[in-house]
């Protein structure tokens, strides 16, 4: 280094603090068989909740939610309600055995978060079971079945830079 030149050092520090609020709702279906038959892409909606300050929804389709499955599927799908910002959450959709309350396998696909675009953005499984797999299964009794959604919503409270300048100058001797 050139004894002329002054010898300059700065420290940089960035940090940005995630805060996850995580919560789960159940909705249960009383009466699953009068549920089919109301079409393709017709959904019936669970009560509003609330995880992380945020309202969501869950939007169950008994007959598919897309006519190239011909009914066959039944989709689930999660709403935000918000109307004024984006969320961005992870969540997955499982049913619930009414007998052992233990949870399906992990529904496929969500692996990252999902950033929900306000107004009332959705997202989910076109087809979550085959309704014939539904219906031979432990999770349906009595006509009855329940969905758990499992919410985190992410939220980054702060972006903070702090620079901690440690300036010197090396002096000729």
């Amino acid at each position: 280094m050139d004894p002329a030149m002054p010898a300059l050092t700065s420290t940089s520090v960035s940090r940005t603090v995630v805060k996850l609020d995580s919560g789960c709702h159940e909705f249960k279906i009383i009466g699953y068989s009068s549920s089919k038959g109301i079409g393709v892409g017709k959904y019936i909606t669970s009560e509003m909740f609330t995880v992380g300050g945020h309202h969501w929804c869950l939007r169950y389709y008994p007959d598919g939610y897309e006519k190239d499955d011909r009914g066959e599927y039944m989709s689930v799908f999660i709403e935000s309600v918000d109307t004024a910002s984006d969320v961005k959450a992870l969540f997955d959709i499982r049913l619930l055995d009414p007998t052992s309350g233990a949870a399906s396998a992990s529904t496929p696909e969500v692996v990252k978060p999902h950033v929900f675009r306000a107004p009332c953005d959705t997202w989910g499984f076109y087809q979550f079971i085959r309704k014939k797999d539904l219906e031979a299964s432990t999770f349906l009794r009595d006509d009855c079945f329940t969905i758990r959604c499992n919410l985190i919503v992410i939220k980054e409270l702060s972006d903070v830079a702090d620079t901690l300048a440690n300036t010197s100058i090396n002096q000729p001797d």
